[in-house]
C-alpha cells in the first residue's frame, strides 16, 4: 500500500499514474489543506484513473462530508474505493447507502437553510432536535454483534438506539452542514443509596459560530438527554457540565477545556508533566482534538508547528491556552436556546402567534425544571480538578 498525503495529488502525480500497476493500493489522508481543495484532489485523481482504465484501488480517509456529493457523483462506476469516515471503513456501496439515508433524513433542513438563509445556531438547533427525535431509545441486547452498535452503517436501520448512536449520528449531520464535531466517552458516577454506580456515556463536542447570534466557542452536546426536545443539555460549556448531578469523573475534555484563566490551564499542563508525560503526547493529543472540531485552526497550527520540538513547546502551550481561554466557557443563556429554535421553526413552519406563545411557555417551563433537576448550583475542587467530597 502507498501512503499519499493529499499535497503530493499533484499535476506530475497525476500525469505518472499509467506507471503503477493495477494491483496499487493508495491509502489517502490530508492533514495540510481545507476539505475543498482536499475533495476536488480526489475528484481529478479519480478521474484520471478512470480516464486511463486504471483498476487501482483507492483508501480515502474523510474527515468532513461537507460537499461530498461532488466526489461521490465521479467515483459512480468506479468500484474500487473505500472510504473511512468518523472511524468506520465504508465500502463504495454502504458509503452511498449510509450517505443517501442521512441526504434524506436532512432533506427538510438543507431545503430551509437556502430558502430561509439560516445562521450556524439555527442550522445546529434544527439538527440537534431532528437527532434528539430520531428514534426512542432502545438498549441492545446481550446478544446484539458489538460491532453494530454505534456504527453509521446500521444506524439508519437498526431498532436499537443508545448514546453513540445519537452522537454519532449528531456529528455526521453536523459535517452535512460544514459545523465541526466530535464524538467522545466519558464516566458518570451516579450516587444510589450511599453506594455509586458508574456508566459510559456518549457526547458531542462542538464548535460553533454564528455571528448572528454572537457566538463562537466550544461547547458539549447531549442529543440522548434531549430526546423530549427540552433542548438544555445542547450547547453546555465544559464548566457546566461538572455541575451536573450525574457527575463525570473527570475526561481529557474537561481537564484542557474547563479553565478560566491562562494561570489555570498553565496548572493543568504543569501537572501532566509532574506526572511524567511528555511534551510530544500533550502536542499530538491537542491537535488531534483540534483537528476533529476546528480543522481550520488545525491547519494553521500545523503549519506553525510541522518540525514540532520541546524548544517550541512554550510557544506551543501559550498557543493553545489563549484559544482555549477565546472559545471554552462561553455559556449561551437558555432563552436564546430555546427562542432560537421556536423562532425558527415559526419562520419555516408558520406557526401562528398563539402556538408560538403556548410552545414558548411550555418550553421555557421544560427547560427551568430540566436545568433545575439536572444541575447543582456550585461543586469545589481541587488543584487537579478532583471533586472534593
Amino acid at each position: 500500500m502507498k501512503s499519499l498525503n493529499s499535497r503530493e495529488i499533484n499535476l506530475k502525480f497525476l500525469n505518472s499514474l499509467f506507471k503503477y500497476s493495477n494491483n496499487t493500493i493508495f491509502s489517502i489522508c490530508n492533514n495540510t489543506e481545507s476539505n475543498h481543495i482536499y475533495i476536488n484532489k480526489l475528484c481529478a485523481l479519480v478521474k484520471t484513473l478512470k480516464n486511463n482504465h486504471k483498476k487501482i484501488e483507492l483508501f480515502i480517509n474523510i474527515n468532513s462530508i461537507n460537499n461530498m456529493r461532488k466526489l461521490l457523483n465521479i467515483i459512480d462506476k468506479y468500484p474500487y474505493v473505500m472510504i473511512h469516515y468518523l472511524g468506520f471503513t465504508f465500502t463504495y456501496a454502504e458509503f452511498i447507502k449510509f450517505y443517501y439515508d442521512l441526504t434524506k433524513f436532512l432533506n427538510s433542513i438543507d431545503i430551509a437553510k437556502d430558502k430561509y438563509n439560516l445562521s450556524s445556531l439555527e442550522i445546529f438547533l434544527l439538527v440537534y432536535d431532528k437527532v434528539c427525535n430520531f428514534k426512542k431509545y432502545n438498549s441492545y441486547p446481550d446478544n446484539y454483534p458489538v460491532y453494530k452498535q454505534g456504527n453509521l452503517k446500521y444506524l439508519f436501520n437498526s431498532k436499537y438506539t443508545v448514546c453513540s448512536d445519537y452522537s454519532i449520528l449528531l456529528v455526521a449531520s453536523l459535517s452535512y452542514f460544514g459545523i465541526d464535531a466530535k464524538e467522545f466517552l466519558l464516566t458518570l458516577e451516579h450516587y444510589k443509596d450511599e453506594t455509586i454506580e458508574e456508566e459510559v456515556h456518549a457526547r458531542v463536542l462542538v464548535k460553533l459560530k454564528d455571528d448572528k447570534y454572537n457566538i463562537n466557542g466550544i461547547y458539549v452536546s447531549d442529543p440522548t438527554w434531549d430526546n423530549k426536545s427540552i433542548f438544555s443539555h445542547a450547547l453546555m460549556t465544559n464548566r457546566q457540565t461538572t455541575l451536573e448531578n450525574d457527575l463525570e469523573r473527570l475526561n481529557i475534555y474537561d481537564f484542557f477545556f474547563d479553565v478560566q484563566s491562562l494561570e489555570e490551564f498553565n496548572n493543568r499542563i504543569n501537572i501532566l508533566l509532574n506526572k511524567g508525560c511528555r511534551k510530544i503526547y500533550i502536542f499530538k493529543y491537542f491537535m488531534k482534538i483540534i483537528y476533529q472540531i476546528d480543522y481550520d485552526y488545525y491547519l494553521e497550527m500545523h503549519k506553525k508547528y510541522s518540525s514540532f520540538n520541546n524548544l517550541l513547546f512554550t510557544n506551543f502551550i501559550n498557543d493553545m491556552s489563549n484559544y482555549v481561554i477565546k472559545y471554552c466557557n462561553k455559556e449561551i443563556p437558555f432563552n436564546v436556546i430555546y427562542t432560537t429554535i421556536l423562532n425558527t421553526y415559526r419562520q419555516i413552519k408558520n406557526i401562528t402567534e398563539d402556538e408560538y406563545q403556548s410552545k414558548l411557555d411550555k418550553l421555557k417551563l421544560k427547560n427551568e425544571m430540566d436545568y433545575y433537576n439536572s444541575f447543582q448550583d456550585n461543586w469545589p475542587y481541587d488543584m487537579e480538578h478532583k471533586r472534593i467530597n
